[in-house]
């Protein structure tokens, strides 16, 4: 008699038991598919600076890289093969005895490739067109020119970038020059971000 009573108390718990995994089964697949999803989301803030290809005369390359600075942020969309939108501030320091700058906003959509990835580092390719707008003009109309480059992921979490801003036309990277320089390329463009979840 105890041991009829003894099995089917048995045979109840593994009944509960069952019906815990059963039940919690859904609820597992679904926090497991918000991880996965959430591994394929980053954005953060990104902070970089322009320099001219003309420029070989170290003098003029220092004068470039305490005249422009671009700051703004990024998402990605993707895990190895990627969308990643990027939205700047940019300051251009035309003549640095007068103040005068040019500010635009920058607008780059690339897309991306993961090369490789080791968990401490990552390597990338990516390329797109990058919109860009003179402000505070009118008149200015928008300009699109097309970017391509490589980048590295440090740690999980710092994105570093070196791209280049395709030439559509001939010109000098003379300082009176420097908006036509600005608007038809021919421009390396360095950023450093963090990538946030």
């Amino acid at each position: 008699m105890q041991n009829i009573k003894l099995k089917h108390k048995l045979k109840v718990k593994f009944k509960v038991i069952l019906f815990g995994i059963v039940l919690s089964m859904p609820l597992m697949l679904m926090a497991q598919e918000a991880k996965s999803t959430a591994s394929n989301f980053w954005f953060g803030p990104k902070f970089g600076l322009d320099l001219s290809t003309s420029t070989s005369d170290v003098n003029s390359l220092s004068n470039q890289l305490s005249s422009n600075y671009q700051a703004g942020l990024f998402l990605q969309f993707g895990k190895r093969l990627y969308l990643q939108p990027e939205f700047y501030y940019a300051t251009y320091v035309t003549n640095a005895n007068t103040g005068t700058s040019l500010n635009y906003f920058k607008a780059p959509i690339l897309f991306g490739f993961k090369i490789f990835d080791i968990g401490l580092i990552s390597l990338h390719i990516d390329a797109g067109p990058s919109l860009l707008q003179k402000l505070n003009d009118n008149t200015a109309k928008p300009v699109i020119n097309l970017q391509a480059g490589t980048g590295i992921n440090l740690l999980g979490f710092i994105t570093a970038d070196l791209r280049y801003t395709l030439k559509r036309s001939n010109v000098s990277g003379s300082v009176a020059q420097v908006e036509t320089l600005i608007n038809n390329g021919g421009m390396v463009n360095l950023t450093v971000g963090l990538r946030l979840r």
